[in-house]
């Protein structure tokens, strides 16, 4: 009975020994790091996410709006958008460009003469651009503005057109002081502006411009084909007479010696003196001269007048981008 007692006895201090080792402070952290890990184990992994790439690609077969195309060409709207830009010494200036109807085109940027702002070139900047929005009215006054006679377009390209106001020229009587040195930098500024445009192919720039905006399109021209910022092809001068501190003759042996030569016309009569001097005898250029009359600049474009200075401009562009239409 002792015996049984006594080992009675052994056994429960026994149990209580199990039992008190079990409720120690380690066990437990053992135990739930364990009961992580098999918890771990046993959970089946949810499906992964389809990646980005995958959801994109559909598992019949991709229409032809599910291929990737080249970002569209967006055309702008054929009214005149104001531009301003500065010269290289900061003096703000105010333009007008007219869009092409597709891109990348083209540009021909036209340079009024003294007597006016860019309105005078309006007109034809409409019938160049070519979208429709010249209205052929006649004007008695100026007759470079009389749209109603204008030759029929026969450009068969899409071509933008930028005008611009020289500085100290912006009031419709024209400008205010006279300042070559000055406007020879509002000229290089608008091609430059010009050659970054929205549509614009800065490889294929030309300018235009009467009087001394005919002197600023020939020097502007060569001026750009000394940088990186695009490439003028050619200067279409009415009555040019070296008014902006360069001399023209210069200027265009300049541009006739680069190794793809511009194209440079001049538009004169024999009784407007200075032009005569400038662009008489001179071989290398299309010289057209119009015989004994003293219209100057704008006013030789005129009804019946032949050759049609608007159907040279014509022939100029055409020549300018290689004759391809």
């Amino acid at each position: 009975m002792l015996n049984q007692k006594f080992s009675y006895i052994l056994i429960t201090l026994g149990v209580f020994l199990i039992l008190s080792g079990c409720g120690s402070n380690q066990d437990p952290v053992v135990n739930t790091v364990q009961i992580d890990v098999e918890e771990t184990k046993e959970i089946t992994p949810a499906p992964a996410s389809p990646s980005p790439t995958a959801t994109l690609i559909p598992s019949s077969t991709p229409t032809p709006t599910d291929i990737p195309t080249a970002t569209p060409v967006v055309v702008l709207p054929p009214e005149p958008i104001k531009v301003q830009f500065e010269a290289s010494d900061g003096q703000e200036l105010t333009g007008l460009y007219f869009p092409a109807e597709e891109n990348p085109a083209p540009i021909i940027v036209l340079m009024t003469w003294s007597r006016g702002n860019q309105s005078e070139w309006e007109e034809v900047a409409y019938w160049l651009q070519g979208r429709g929005l010249l209205v052929r009215a006649q004007n008695s006054w100026e007759t470079w503005k009389s749209s109603i006679w204008y030759p029929e377009r026969t450009l068969d390209i899409p071509l933008g057109v930028f005008t611009f106001n020289f500085r100290a020229c912006e009031g419709e009587d024209g400008c205010q002081a006279y300042l070559p040195a000055d406007w020879l930098l509002d000229a290089q500024a608008a091609l430059e502006t010009a050659s970054r445009l929205e549509g614009i192919d800065p490889g294929k720039i030309m300018a235009a411009g009467a009087s001394n905006g005919a002197d600023g399109a020939l020097n502007s021209c060569a001026w750009l084909n000394t940088t990186d910022l695009g490439t003028c092809l050619g200067a279409f001068t009415l009555s040019p007479s070296s008014f902006l501190t360069l001399d023209f003759r210069a200027t265009a042996d300049a541009l006739l010696a680069q190794e793809k030569p511009a194209i440079v016309y001049c538009l004169y009569g024999l009784r407007d003196a200075t032009s005569r001097e400038t662009c008489g005898n001179y071989p290398e250029i299309r010289a057209v001269n119009y015989g004994h009359i003293s219209d100057h600049g704008l006013e030789l474009i005129l009804v019946d007048r032949k050759p049609d200075p608007l159907d040279l401009l014509q022939e100029f562009i055409i020549e300018a981008l290689g004759g391809a239409q």
